[in-house]
């Protein structure tokens, strides 16, 4: 399972989401947390630095990107 965030839902891998410590938690299992790039560099530009992502949660270079990559692999999209 991978979790892919970007836009608005990347505040879900960042240290100040009150679900922070959950998020870690998971990563260290076999869940696989993803942050876009493309929306941490937008908030870089308006905020003067990336958001911290919470530990285990890796970079993406696009979020949309990745979720294409996951489901030419037989990865099933389900969004909220």
């Amino acid at each position: 399972m991978e979790i892919v965030a970007y836009g608005p839902g990347l505040s879900l891998l960042t240290v100040k989401n009150p679900q922070s410590k959950r998020v870690s938690s998971l990563a260290q299992s076999d869940i696989k947390f993803s942050a876009c790039m493309n929306t941490m560099n937008k908030f870089k530009k308006k905020h003067g630095h990336y958001p911290k992502l919470t530990e285990g949660v890796e970079k993406t270079k696009a979020g949309v990107a990745r979720i294409i990559e996951l489901q030419e692999q037989g990865y099933s999209y389900i969004r909220p």
